[in-house]
């Protein structure tokens, strides 16, 4: 994909204000030269998220994330940085200009094209729903009498018909004349045989299927579901499966997209909480009967991305799902990676024979009121699940509050942690200390050993031989050093050439992402090539970089002694880079064989120099007298 030139980004930036890309998911009031409003990535009651119109950043304390109107639209709608640009430009009316890559001008945004194909798709499909004619009679007979939904509803979800033969979809499509052979490859809409250059010589993918559109975050189609019919052929090569999506392509990935999360991450913010179903049909389901924060993933098992793009929205899901053991086992499946996502999960629980979309049709939204009684916590569910039996013996407990553990690991939050193992404890009758204590265990046990190695301080300053042991010790974890020189570099563009003189770029462990991007600024710094602290995307190569670098540039950082600051990150990342080599040198003399008197004479010298090395650290001048 090409990228969009600097100058339309910059373009971007500065004719787009933050508080317009803002205003539609938070209420905003002005706070002095700002503008303030409750967060819009966590659940608050007090408002600590800001809008800085002068500077064009936003920053939220309750989240820690803060950035500029790219970020916010990256954040909000699970973008990529180049989405971020394109969907704003869209939105805003401004036309974007790509790098040359010296393919035809046509061709160059495949991923573009393909959001229209599929709304020329979508399009398409509907049309033929609704055609006076025999197929089209067939599946509003099936849609309305069958599926026993409202016509109106297929009207606002765009829902299409497959024929039989196809519809004639490839024709229509290659009419229009607009789409690039490869976005009728890449499209998963029709089958061509490997090496094939001709996009009209393609095979349709769906026919004889109802069609229901799954659309992204802002509402753009990007891929199908389609539901087996009477009509589906007996030659279709998934004729027996009732639902078929499409492939994964350059806009769709199954277990990063929620079905209906484009309508309902509005409604969410009354309600409090998503209500997860297992398919499509049951979540339009929710939604006639009034239940709009309904979603549900792609007829996969979810995924922790999409528990994450739901925690971004609300704190709290719902689990509606089949009450036969396939729906037990996805609950458990679902479970482990709504903690680790941060979400607070429950389970409503229906009847081994009850079938969502039967109970809404029945009872409407009151069927929700009725399970929401019946509604089990995370813990009440999984232990009722691991520990059926009455009377449990230890053993059975203990081995039940094993895969507990497992699935309380993943969480992120010491407090979540703690306060589900209490609970986990309530539940099954077991002894909350011991409990505690074993789960305490098990964490250790968890904690992944370096290979032996020695302390310089087993060893002694100057790595004499000695009879102490080895000791086992932790792999070294970064040092937050690296992390606070790259926000001071940020924050203090003025003493960043300075750093960028007294820093050599061997200290830096470029293995941490913190590590790499100061490594980058401080490159910038030397060569003169600094881009200012509005244009830090051009030293994320990754979102990941990116993010990092736009949320410490935008995090409030003021300190009284910003110099003294600077000199104490030098000194911490000096040390830790000499020091490894110091420990490294130590160890080779302790496993060096006696007779190895030069090589141990060599180590020897080198310890005494970076001994003396280590009283000197680096430093900047002190402003007063720079």
């Amino acid at each position: 994909m090409p990228k969009i030139k600097r100058s339309s980004i910059d373009e971007v930036r500065a004719r787009v204000s933050l508080y317009d890309v803002v205003a539609p998911y938070v209420t905003l009031k002005k706070a002095g030269a700002k503008w303030k409003g409750l967060s819009p990535f966590t659940q608050e009651r007090t408002p600590s998220f800001y809008v800085d119109p002068g500077k064009n950043l936003y920053y939220c304390f309750s989240s820690s994330q803060g950035g500029d109107i790219f970020k916010f639209v990256q954040t909000k709608e699970n973008l990529g940085f180049q989405e971020a640009v394109e969907a704003l430009a869209q939105r805003f009316g401004l036309t974007l200009e790509y790098e040359d890559d010296g393919r035809p001008r046509e061709a160059q945004s495949v991923r573009k094209e393909l959001f229209d194909l599929h709304e020329a798709a979508t399009a398409h499909y509907h049309a033929a729903l609704m055609r006076n004619d025999d197929n089209g009679a067939f599946i509003r007979e099936y849609w309305t009498d069958s599926r026993r939904f409202d016509l109106a509803l297929a009207k606002e979800f765009k829902i299409g018909w497959a024929a039989p033969n196809g519809g004639g979809l490839l024709e229509a499509l290659l009419k229009t004349k607009k789409f690039a052979p490869e976005t009728f490859f890449a499209c998963g809409l029709f089958f061509y045989r490997e090496g094939e250059r001709d996009p009209a010589r393609g095979r349709p993918r769906f026919r004889g299927r109802l069609m229901i559109p799954i659309r992204d975050i802002q509402g753009r189609a990007i891929a199908f579901t389609a539901r087996q019919t009477e009509r589906t052929p007996t030659d279709d090569s998934s004729r027996e499966a009732k639902y078929v999506n499409s492939p994964e392509t350059p806009l769709f990935r199954k277990g990063d997209v929620l079905f209906n999360l484009d309508r309902a991450h509005a409604p969410v913010r009354e309600a409090g909480r998503f209500i997860m179903v297992e398919g499509q049909l049951d979540a339009l389901r929710c939604w006639s009967a009034g239940i709009k924060y309904v979603v549900a993933p792609q007829g996969t098992a979810i995924t922790e991305n999409q528990f994450r793009l739901l925690q971004r929205y609300a704190g709290r899901v719902d689990c509606l799902l089949d009450g036969d053991a396939a729906g037990q086992r996805a609950a458990m499946r679902a479970l482990p990676l709504a903690i680790k996502a941060g979400l607070e999960i429950r389970f409503l629980p229906l009847a081994v024979d009850a079938d969502p979309d039967e109970l809404f049709l029945e009872k409407g939204a009151a069927a929700l009121t009725e399970l929401d009684q019946k509604a089990e916590s995370a813990m009440a569910f999984a232990v009722r699940s691991l520990l059926p039996k009455t009377n449990p013996t230890a053993r059975e407990k203990a081995d039940a509050l094993r895969a507990l553990f497992e699935m309380l690991e993943q969480a992120e939050s010491a407090m979540m942690r703690a306060d589900y193992l209490a609970e986990a404890c309530r539940y099954a009758g077991a002894d909350r200390t011991a409990t505690e204590r074993d789960f305490a265990n098990y964490l250790q046990q968890r904690v992944r050993r370096a290979p032996i190695n020695l302390t310089p301080e087993k060893l002694g300053q100057e790595g004499a031989l000695s009879n102490s042991q080895p000791v086992e010790i932790t792999n070294d974890k970064l040092t937050t050093a690296e992390s606070e020189l790259l926000m001071l570099v940020l924050h203090y563009e003025d003493l960043a050439p300075r750093v960028a003189h007294a820093l050599d770029h061997q200290w830096l462990d470029i293995r941490s992402l913190e590590g790499r991007l100061l490594d980058r600024c401080l490159a910038a710094h030397r060569e003169d090539a600094w881009p200012g602290a509005d244009h830090l995307d051009d030293l994320g190569e990754t979102d990941a970089e990116r993010h990092t670098l736009t949320n410490l540039r935008c995090r409030p950082f003021q300190i009284d002694d910003p110099v003294q600051a600077i000199n104490k990150c030098l000194k911490a990342i000096f040390d830790q880079h000499f020091r490894r080599e110091l420990t490294d040198l130590q160890t080779r003399v302790i496993n060096s064989n006696s007779n190895e008197t030069q090589t141990i004479a060599a180590l020897q010298q080198r310890i005494k120099e970076l001994n003396k090395l280590l009283s000197r650290p680096p430093h900047i001048v002190d402003q007063s007298s720079a």
